[in-house]
């Protein structure tokens, strides 16, 4: 583990220059001297509800305390305030003792020149003239000599007399930023090699610009730590927004590209009301909510940074002034006319926490990544928000004059939290069962210790024991749930459902047997094999995930399903488009959320009250149906706890996998249930297969629902019978209004339909098309164990801070591909350069010149290149003439390109594959895509957030991403991001064609799985026009 230092803690300093004047400060003392950290990852016994002293007066900087070091245990003599008052309140551990917490800025460093410091000596200045005040546009003629200079500097690399310059200047830059070289001495967390050559790359782009990475230069290097990381669907990602911003307790600020009533807008704008129920109750002082988005508006072509009159909250699902009496709510719609996209996404609360994630607030079935940040870099989201709000603060933010302050122990000591130690992780299920028996263990030490039983008993043997009887007071819980008639219900339904299918099978055979041409017109479908077809639909019930609604009627979702079949469908983007796109008083709302209730008779929608969501305690039993020797059904309970947790059977190691893996032992885990599905689901794969059966990569027979021989419309498509919602009556009876699914019990809506597989492959299969996915496909792998071993929570093993670096960059309007000079192209093109070993890259889409350039240049070098990217995503955007092309064209350009040098096969290409899926899915029809944005250089710098590998986030949109230089956290997300899809086992590219194929030779033209080419030159063109 790295050591750390006052300046990292505090967010001290941070590296970057300043082509401004700074301002004068006194100095300030140094920082007392501290132990180092301890390198072992072991977890923290600390509660953090420990003192909570209000007169704890400010408190002196100090350095992080050991991860490993034992809090003491609470007795009698040392009692604990737990702050149980407020479900908001962040009861982190506080200092008994005064100390002092006047913010420094590192031993012998001149302060720092921030807009934060500007707005507060001059609360009436809007944010656009604290820029024009601390960082002036330098001289047109300095501007334009300096363009070219800083161009060559990001393309091809910085000269000897830049790099010598930088290097001069390295021992002060790292100073700032609380770093220091491997044997440097002093204080500071080290950086490796391979981070500060990328990070001295972007230096160059600040001499042009000090602003051309949003953030201000003395920020854009500093610490951070990463309890948490999220890689799922959207619903995963906005429950943990709520959980964050439920607990705000002065201030939330919101950045998203796309705002699209959804369930994940009815997520946020419900935990916002019930944070203002909180705030009400409670007496305290509003809070001040500023959220962002982008969406098109006359007003922009005069004003980019246009207010959102209040009138106009409500169409878009976002509350009404009445409805938050506690909050101070204001809205601004950004967008830079022409191309300037405003695509950042991010939340900042109380300038504690910063999240970051790939999503926007909508519905879409993406797999999707949210990382988690609390250290000094949350002082840089936070100048980065106050960059892009540009206009006057009204109110103004209350943590404005109050900088990053981490968490600290009963001795004053900077302390982060991790796992179930961090309060902001209080309502995530795993966290709560590890924390629950680490505090069983804790009383029974105490018991133990008073009964002076002398008895020698271990650390392990205890925390197994207080284990055992969490467990078994969870068990006597079940006796009151009648499991036996549970069980003699679902038997009636089996043979309810048995008796339906034989008069189905009936009435096909009486069918078969008068139309003969009928039957050979169905020969070799897919329909022969998982029974009879049925109409498209769209299953509602598959398709919310927060909010329950039935208002579709059936012509709508027929005619949804079948528009999306084709595949010059309409498809509503998962980003705004580049040009804005200007919208009417009821804005287009996702295809998955209901309208919105405009009747004045009909009822608001129903949600659960503050204290009985954040109260309610959730179950942590899940139940596996499985089948004794005699044939009866038997129940048993699991218990989803890190402890005694059911290990995933092994599967073979793919050769692209970072090698080793450092395993988390607190990852979460989706546990499917298994059985339902009968044993006709799975073929014999042991017994002799029949000539022609396809096969996987590997050689293995497909399971019939991956069988579709000579189908050459939308792949893996099953047509299903529509499942009833969940819906409960208005007083009027007028219409069902939807309601929040805890506020339900289970019904018959998880019934399975025909042809899905086995309930295990049905149960993940729907967590994807429950997303917002138009038209639902269902799972084509094999059943198999390694279907439960979906992660999408990466709890972090307790790090020290590590170093970060901020690669942003500013929007850009003009039509072009010049707007190059900018941390964040430097950044990405420098670990194309400086990579020794491998270079991993996943991303939507990769068509921008300079990253192919890179990724060509990497591969004659030697250094092996893998890259996951979305068959069909975004094809039609990307087919418009300049733009790069799709990715299918530039893989086949690549591969033509590096087949005759020979390099060929250090180049790896995968189209993503679901994890519950054999072959790639065409985003165009399905809409089932991977929009995560990674990248991980020689296993040890991983650069992640919002921008994409297309031209579009090269040189026009806003973006926030940021560059970190820590190897665990690489292997622990590397482990989850390649667990949670089966894009590296069935995705594989056939580098010397550049196509794809399965085991049995087929390509995705066979499978009907591309359009190649289907958007070209005009006629692209023609269709985005017609779309706006």
């Amino acid at each position: 583990m790295m050591p750390s230092s006052d300046m990292a803690q505090e967010n001290a300093t941070h590296a970057g220059p300043s082509s401004s004047p700074r301002r004068s400060a006194s100095p300030r003392p140094s920082p007392k001297s501290s132990p180092r950290l301890s390198a072992s990852p072991a977890p923290i016994i600390l509660d953090h509800d420990m003192d909570q002293s209000p007169s704890a007066a400010p408190r002196e900087p100090d350095r992080v305390k050991a991860m490993t070091a034992p809090a003491p245990l609470p007795t009698q003599s040392s009692p604990t305030t737990p702050d149980t008052a407020s479900p908001t309140r962040i009861a982190y551990p506080q200092p008994s003792q005064p100390q002092d917490t006047t913010p420094v800025a590192g031993p012998s460093t001149p302060s720092r020149t921030l807009l934060s410091h500007h707005l507060q000596q001059h609360p009436d200045h809007s944010v656009g003239q604290a820029i024009d005040t601390l960082f002036p546009k330098a001289n047109p003629i300095m501007r334009l000599i300096k363009r070219f200079k800083v161009k060559h500097s990001v393309i091809s690399g910085m000269t000897q007399k830049e790099m010598a310059r930088w290097t001069a200047e390295g021992e002060a830059l790292r100073k700032k930023a609380g770093w220091k070289l491997q044997g440097e001495p002093g204080e500071g967390v080290e950086v490796s090699e391979l981070f500060w050559k990328m990070y001295l790359s972007l230096l160059p782009t600040l001499e042009r610009d000090p602003l051309s990475g949003l953030v201000p230069p003395d920020l854009l290097g500093s610490t951070t730590t990463m309890p948490i990381s999220i890689i799922s669907l959207i619903p995963d990602i906005m429950q943990h927004y709520r959980d964050v911003i439920i607990r705000a307790e002065k201030e939330v600020f919101l950045a998203t590209n796309y705002w699209q009533p959804s369930n994940s807008v009815t997520t946020i704008s419900g935990c916002l009301r019930e944070l203002s129920d909180l705030v009400v109750k409670q007496g305290r002082p509003k809070v001040v909510v500023k959220i962002m988005y982008d969406r098109g508006s006359w007003e922009q072509l005069w004003n980019s940074h246009a207010p959102v009159d209040p009138q106009k909250w409500a169409p878009l699902h976002l509350p009404t002034k009445e409805e938050v009496q506690g909050l101070h709510l204001e809205i601004i719609n950004f967008h830079k006319v022409l191309l300037g996209t405003f695509h950042a996404k991010f939340l900042i609360v109380d300038r504690k926490v910063a999240l970051l994630n790939s999503n926007n607030i909508q519905d879409r079935p993406n797999l999707e990544l949210m990382t988690h940040l609390e250290g000094p870099v949350v002082d840089a989201f936070y100048e980065i928000a106050l960059h892009s709000w540009y206009n006057k603060l009204d109110p103004p933010l209350p943590c404005m004059s109050t900088p990053f302050q981490p968490p600290r122990d009963s001795q004053g000591k900077v302390h982060y939290l991790f796992a179930d130690h961090n309060p902001y992780f209080d309502d995530i299920e795993i966290l709560k069962a590890a924390k629950a028996a680490r505090l069983l263990l804790r009383r029974q030490t105490l018991a133990l210790d008073e009964e002076k039983s002398g008895r020698e008993e271990t650390g392990r043997e205890r925390f197994r024991d207080a284990v055992r009887q969490a467990m078994e007071k969870q068990r006597q819980s079940l006796a009151d749930w009648k499991p036996g008639e549970d069980l003699n219900a679902r038997a009636q339904t089996a043979m309810h459902e048995l008796r339906e299918f034989r008069e189905r099978w009936a009435t096909g055979m009486a069918n078969a047997m008068g139309g003969a041409s009928r039957s050979a017109s169905r020969a070799g479908s897919r329909s022969n094999s998982r029974g009879p077809s049925r109409a498209p639909s769209r299953r509602q019930s598959a398709t919310d995930t927060t909010l329950k609604a039935g208002h579709f009627s059936d012509h709508q979702t027929a005619e949804i399903t079948a528009r999306n079949t084709a595949i010059g469908a309409h498809v509503d983007p998962s980003e705004a488009p580049s040009t804005p796109t200007l919208t009417s008083d009821l804005p287009p709302k996702s295809k998955t959320m209901p309208p919105a209730v405009t009747d004045p008779g009909s009822s608001p929608l129903v949600f659960p009250q503050p204290d009985e969501h954040l109260d309610k305690p959730k179950p942590h039993i899940i139940f596996l149906d499985t089948k004794l020797a005699n044939g009866a059904a038997e129940n048993h309970a699991i218990y989803d706890s890190p402890v005694g947790s059911a290990q995933p059977s092994p599967r073979p190691r793919h050769k692209d996998l970072p090698d080793p893996i450092l395993k988390t032992p607190t990852h979460s885990a989706l546990r499917m249930p298994i059985g339902d599905g009968g044993d006709e689901d799975v073929p014999d794969m042991n017994g002799p297969m029949p000539a022609g059966v396809p096969t996987n990569q590997i050689g293995q027979p497909l399971p019939p629902t991956a069988q579709i021989p000579g189908n050459k419309g939308p792949a893996n498509t099953i047509q299903t019978e529509s499942v009833p919602l969940d819906v409960v009556d208005t007083p009027t009876g007028e219409r069902d209004v939807p309601v929040r699914p805890d506020t339900l019990r289970r019904t018959s809506t998880d019934a399975q339909p025909e042809g899905t597989g086995s309930r295990r492959m049905f149960k993940l299969s729907k967590k994807f098309n429950a997303a917002g996915v138009l038209s639902e496909a269902w799972a084509t792998v094999e059943d198999s164990d390694e279907l439960d071993n979906f992660r999408p929570h990466v709890v972090h093993a307790p790090h020290d801070p590590f170093p970060v670096a901020m690669c942003c960059r500013k929007p850009h309007g003009f039509p072009g591909h010049h707007d190059i000079r900018n941390p964040q192209n430097a950044a990405w093109l420098a670990g194309m350069r400086y990579a020794k070993k491998k270079i991993f890259i996943q991303s939507p889409t990769l068509n921008a010149r300079p990253i192919v350039r890179g990724v060509k240049q990497a591969c004659r070098r030697g250094v092996e290149v893998v890259l996951l990217l979305d068959l069909g995503f975004n094809d039609k955007g990307e087919s418009i003439p300049f733009q790069g092309g799709t990715n299918e064209e530039v893989v086949d350009r690549l591969y033509k390109a590096l087949n005759k040098e020979g390099k060929a096969e250090n180049l790896k290409v995968y189209w993503y594959t679901g994890k519950d899926q054999v072959r790639p899915l065409n985003a165009v029809v399905k809409q089932r895509n991977c929009h995560i944005k990674f990248a991980a250089y020689d296993d040890q710098v991983v650069i992640l957030g919002n921008g994409n590998q297309d031209s579009q986030s090269w040189f026009h949109s806003q973006e926030v991403n940021i560059m970190l230089d820590s190897k665990q956290i690489c292997a622990e997300m590397m482990d989850t991001l390649i667990s949670n899809q089966n894009t590296l086992q069935y995705g594989l590219v056939d580098w010397k064609d550049g196509k794809w194929k399965d085991g049995a030779g087929k390509t995705l033209e066979d499978y009907g799985l591309t359009e190649k080419g289907a958007f070209k030159g005009l006629s692209a063109v023609i269709r985005i026009i017609k779309e706006v």
